[in-house]
């Protein structure tokens, strides 16, 4: 293995490891030396990739960054209703926040009082650009209702999707957010689009695939 490839290596190695344990231990209980632990490599070859925890931290939001839009487009595929795929994508992430302890590490991490104002406003406005797209082409599609606002819509949507998994993660843990998902949708579909299209959306996680 080359040099070059071997380094990659180690660097995903490391933000892998750093996942897990700040979902673990969250951001001020990680130390490097645990993340070097886990790993399995030394300190010096961490700080060749990384010159501190915030670095890292920002690594772990990185990687998952595209995953919205990945997502939209597996979605896409199989959907041509953009509503549809906009509710299967909240049901899809509210999977992978309870069961994928390495995505919700980087949906938790942008929010630690330490790193909000470098990590939150790209990790926010990342969701924001995939759910305003997704309802420019619901409103091509004839599914919203006549005066919706794009922008205003697609920052409440997101704003309410981050406020359900921080409340069903205060107070009823997050194995409740998929129900709370629905709720929020229940609430959300009938002053935001047309009602035939409120008829047909399926308030459930997709299928498989």
């Amino acid at each position: 293995m080359s040099g070059t490839a071997r380094g990659r290596r180690t660097r995903e190695e490391l933000v892998d490891a750093a996942a897990a344990i700040f979902d673990r231990l969250g951001f001020a209980g990680t130390t490097l030396e645990t993340v070097c632990a886990e790993a399995e490599v030394t300190k010096g070859a961490l700080y060749c990739h990384f010159p501190s925890k915030a670095a890292l931290a920002a690594a772990v939001v990185e990687r998952y960054c595209p995953l919205w839009w990945e997502l939209t487009a597996r979605l896409s595929a199989r959907q041509s209703s953009p509503v549809q795929v906009l509710v299967g994508l909240t049901f899809e992430v509210a999977r992978r926040l309870q069961h994928d302890p390495r995505y919700r590490a980087s949906v938790r991490l942008p929010l630690h009082a330490e790193l909000a104002d470098v990590l939150a406003p790209a990790h926010f406005l990342g969701w924001l650009a995939v759910v305003r797209e997704l309802l420019r082409r619901a409103r091509h599609a004839g599914e919203l209702r006549d005066g919706v606002d794009v922008r205003a819509a697609a920052e409440s949507t997101v704003a309410e999707f981050a406020g359900t998994h921080l409340l069903a993660r205060a107070t009823a843990g997050e194995p409740d957010l998929a129900g709370r998902v629905r709720a929020m949708w229940r609430q959300r579909l009938p002053g935001l689009v047309e009602p035939g299209t409120s008829a047909r959306v399926r308030l459930e996680p997709p299928e498989p695939g």
